[in-house]
């Protein structure tokens, strides 16, 4: 008898969980938001070819890639609401 109930509750949350994974996976969708950071390092390198400094073109055209890509998602947040 103990043993079913806990095989009952031991379903019910596995039933729980799998619901709660399968509505995240819906929610999610394909975001090209991620595409601004290697956008900005590409961008951020040529730059720094450009002037002669690569390594600080690297770090802002990363730092830009990330405000970017940031920026973006708060926009399509706000959006859905």
């Amino acid at each position: 008898m103990e043993e079913e109930k806990k095989e009952k509750i031991k379903n019910e949350i596995r039933d729980e969980v799998i619901k709660r994974i399968k509505k995240e996976i819906k929610e999610e969708d394909d975001s090209p938001g991620g595409l601004f950071i290697p956008a900005g390092v590409l961008g951020g390198m040529g730059f720094g070819f450009l002037f002669g400094n690569l390594v600080a073109g690297l770090f802002i055209g990363l730092g830009v890639g990330f405000m970017l890509f940031a920026i973006y998602e708060i926009y399509r947040s706000s959006k859905k609401k």
